[in-house]
């Protein structure tokens, strides 16, 4: 098998998340790869599978079912074993740690390049063109804006040119400089040497998903990484039970959501990672649909609480300061 070129890390499980869960990563991961099959950009789809649901089929099982292989496309699946999700949350209301997730998958990808992003995320354009022209800065972590598309519009029918229509748009917002925040879970891609040397997301705080995201941008501008617009969007078919619509339902219990806390203070810090971040010792196994096992090992699950690896973020100048 030759080596490609991108790989495309995201997670997920069979769990019905906003009601057609499977259905808007199914045609996400259409959408995605035959844009990079008709720019001739080789991939890998890295899925990773986080507590997974017992009784159901997997996810990694169902994806080659949906999607095609092959052409340039070669998959990569893994099933995290449940008892890791228990053992490193820090909040019995989060059924899911999508950040440590997506750690499993940069620290175990095929390709120079990388793109972390979600299920349900459609990339634009520009961003295909960005990533087929061989344009990029290997020490710049790019980002993209994210467009929601309104909600039902039919998933059948999207091509660039319906996406790209204001019409079918429910937010439009800009990335936010310095940082850059803004979907920010949405689409990253740097190469694979700066997302390594990075140690990926926030291991350390584990009782929130939401900001984890936003406090990877901070490590990385702390740690002196240029970031940079890549020149187009990313379009989220948009669903119910996303945070954007949800989130006013928990203003005054935000301990209570299935986020976590939104109010923890994700600008505010930056993080070291230890050196076996992302489950490194965890043993694997091939199990009998091609999708690799990580199996549960203590050794594997990082310290509860580590105080040394949060520290405040080095300030930057500002423009015409020096």
């Amino acid at each position: 098998m030759t080596t490609p070129s991108l790989s495309i890390v995201v997670t997920g499980r069979n769990d019905g998340y906003g009601g057609d869960f499977n259905e808007r990563f199914f045609t996400a991961a259409r959408f995605n790869l035959d844009r990079f099959r008709e720019h001739g950009v080789t991939c890998e789809l890295l899925l990773v599978e986080w507590n997974p649901i017992a009784g159901k089929p997997s996810l990694c099982e169902l994806l080659p079912r949906h999607v095609r292989e092959g052409d340039g496309v070669q998959f990569t699946r893994m099933v995290v074993d449940p008892a890791y999700h228990a053992a490193m949350t820090q909040n019995p209301r989060l059924e899911y740690l999508e950040l440590l997730a997506k750690n499993v998958g940069i620290r175990r990808v095929a390709a120079p390049w990388v793109v972390v992003t979600n299920t349900d995320v459609l990339f634009g354009r520009e961003v295909v063109s960005a990533i087929a022209g061989a344009t990029l800065a290997e020490g710049t972590l790019y980002r993209a804006p994210r467009f929601d598309i309104t909600l039902g519009v039919d998933q059948n029918h999207l091509a660039w040119d319906a996406l790209e229509d204001p019409a079918n748009h429910a937010r439009r917002p800009a990335l936010k400089p310095p940082l850059l925040t803004g979907g920010s879970g949405d689409f990253v891609l740097a190469h694979r040497s700066t997302l390594q040397a990075l140690r990926g997301y926030n291991e350390v705080y584990r009782a929130a998903r939401i900001g984890v995201d936003s406090n990877f941008l901070v490590k990385a501008y702390g740690a002196g990484v240029p970031l940079a617009d890549i020149g187009g969007p990313v379009y989220h078919i948009n669903h119910v039970g996303s945070l954007r619509i949800s989130k006013t339902l928990y203003r005054d219990a935000a301990a209570d959501s299935a986020w976590g806390n939104m109010r923890w203070h994700a600008r505010h810090v930056v993080y070291n990672n230890p050196d076996d971040w992302g489950l490194a010792k965890a043993p694997s196994r091939m199990l009998p649909d091609g999708s690799i096992c990580l199996d549960f090992d203590w050794a594997a699950v990082p310290p509860l609480v580590e105080l040394r690896r949060v520290v405040l973020p080095v300030r930057r100048p500002a423009a015409g300061e020096i």
